[in-house]
């Protein structure tokens, strides 16, 4: 009997030990790789047994540090000094080798600059808000205007009023006014006070236009001194600045009055410039990375789950043609997730400005979140519908039966018979949706490219992407994904446990 229970363990050990090699190699080591990673600052290029070494690095940083000769042996069969002397190069290794050079480099105390170890430094940036403000949800200001841009023709902005001429007394509404005339909807600017007027009649003086007597950056320098005297309102630079020009060019009769009425134009727009640099500005909100995943996470979750089960309901209810339907309602979760970002891509930038006559869909941050949002759903439902659909017809038909034989109306039966039967399958659903929606990357990296930032549409898995590969900043991209991990751990595994204890008390 003791013969057979040794046997018997035996062989259990015997099949469990592939599974925990597997394990062990696809993510017991790299889980806690990745950790040691995140606790350096590494580049993700620069090696820790660096291929070039500096001769004076090498020769007194490295070399004379080393108490054992077997590990300066070592080293100087792996590394030659380069022909000029400048720089000690590494053969082609092995793991094996690198890693022991990797140690032996450790004894002495030697780093590479951009893979040293750090400590926790990642961790504390990133949960410190020490990152860039991309990173975290904020509130900002947006200034609509530059003093030293040139005014705007004509003011279209559906906001402007709101965002600028309800901000402004009545004396500086005067000022606007003395500029700008309303023309419908839009405000535009008076011909007299027109920029480029100004500037034409001093270009178009003869001693600048036809005879070239005054060099053409003399008469730019000029104007833009003019413009920084008008936006700081100090007249007697502008006056200084008038005087020293026509003096220094000998200006007199016509070409005078012309260079005077000119500048005296550019220097009065300064009050208008002044008071839309400092007035016309509008609050907004960035909802960052951060934001943006809690933003995908909870909407997409929401929207995926309630259009399956509504779509579920609707073919267990017997219509006409259930099966049919159940294969096109599935058939965007067969189709690559990229594939259905570009088709969705292609719609929004040609189909839909067509139809509705508004240009911009998917460039308009401020409907781009809702579209990636749309777009997950249309392509997740179809899966989960699957798996309501499945809870639905596992419900016995005899407890439906008997409840309608009992005067249940189908809310009733809805509410306490449907819903709670169908918890075990509401719960794998969210499970999976919600670990998804946190690790999202390729729908939303398909659909912005490269814009995703400027959309306000940046998931932490693409903020991780784009620090490991673009930035250069393996280290700190190698922390967030750990946090990530912990998160994802934490919030699906506390869903689970909720969502269980409710199948148990049903």
């Amino acid at each position: 009997m003791v013969e057979n229970k040794r046997r018997i363990a035996f062989h259990f050990i015997l099949f469990l030990l592939p599974a925990f090699f597997l394990y062990t190699l696809f993510f017991i080591y790299p889980f806690f790789r990745g950790f040691s990673i995140s606790l350096t600052n590494w580049d993700g290029l620069t090696p820790r047994a660096p291929i070039t070494i500096e001769s004076g690095v090498f020769e007194t940083s490295i070399m004379s540090r080393l108490e054992r000769q077997s590990d300066r042996e070592y080293l100087l069969s792996l590394y030659s000094k380069n022909e000029d002397g400048t720089a000690w190069s590494r053969l082609g290794v092995s793991g094996g080798q690198r890693r022991k050079i990797e140690s032996i480099l450790s004894r002495a105390g030697y780093e590479p600059e951009s893979n040293r170890f750090v400590g926790l430094r990642n961790y504390r940036d990133i949960l410190g808000g020490r990152l860039s403000d991309a990173f975290y949800p904020r509130s900002y200001t947006l200034r609509h205007f530059n003093a030293t841009s040139a005014l705007p023709i004509s003011l279209e902005d559906p906001n402007f009023e709101a965002d600028f001429l309800a901000r402004l007394t009545d004396g500086e509404r005067a000022i606007f006014d003395r500029y700008y005339q309303r023309e419908g909807k839009a405000f535009s600017i008076k011909n007299e006070n027109a920029e480029f007027d100004l500037e034409d009649l001093i270009w178009l003086i003869p001693e600048i236009d036809e005879t070239g007597f005054i060099p053409e950056n003399d008469a730019s320098d000029f104007m833009d001194d003019v413009r920084a005297a008008g936006v700081s309102g100090d007249k007697a630079a502008f006056e200084s600045l008038v005087t020293d020009f026509l003096r220094s060019h000998a200006l007199e009769g016509e070409s005078r009055d012309r260079v005077v009425e000119g500048a005296t134009g550019l220097y009065e727009l300064g009050d208008i410039k002044r008071l839309f640099s400092t007035k016309w500005k509008s609050e907004g909100f960035d909802l960052g990375v951060i934001g943006f995943t809690l933003f995908f996470t909870v909407f997409s979750v929401l929207g995926i789950n309630l259009l399956a089960f509504l779509l579920a309901l609707a073919l267990d209810s017997g219509i006409r043609g259930q099966k049919v339907m159940r294969s096109i309602f599935f058939l965007p979760n067969v189709l690559s997730m990229v594939i259905v970002a570009l088709i969705w891509k292609m719609l929004f930038f040609q189909l839909f400005p067509r139809l509705t006559g508004i240009d911009q869909w998917l460039s308009d941050p401020a409907k781009t979140p809702w579209l990636i949002v749309l777009v997950a759903v249309w392509q997740g439902a179809g899966y989960y519908m699957i798996v309501y659909l499945a809870g639905l017809q596992n419900i016995p038909t005899d407890v439906v039966e008997a409840a309608t034989i009992d005067g249940a109306n189908p809310w009733q039966r809805f509410r306490s018979i449907t819903l709670p039967l169908l918890v075990p399958a509401i719960t794998i659903s969210f499970f999976l949706t919600l670990a998804n929606a946190l690790k999202s990357f390729d729908l939303i990296y398909a659909m912005t490219s490269g814009s995703a930032y400027t959309f306000g549409t940046v998931p932490v898995v693409l903020d991780i992407f784009f620090d490991a590969f673009a930035r250069k900043r393996a280290g700190l991209a190698t922390a967030k994904a750990m946090l990530l991990f912990v998160i994802i751990f934490a919030v699906t595994g506390i869903q689970l446990v909720i969502m269980k204890r409710k199948e148990v008390e049903q």
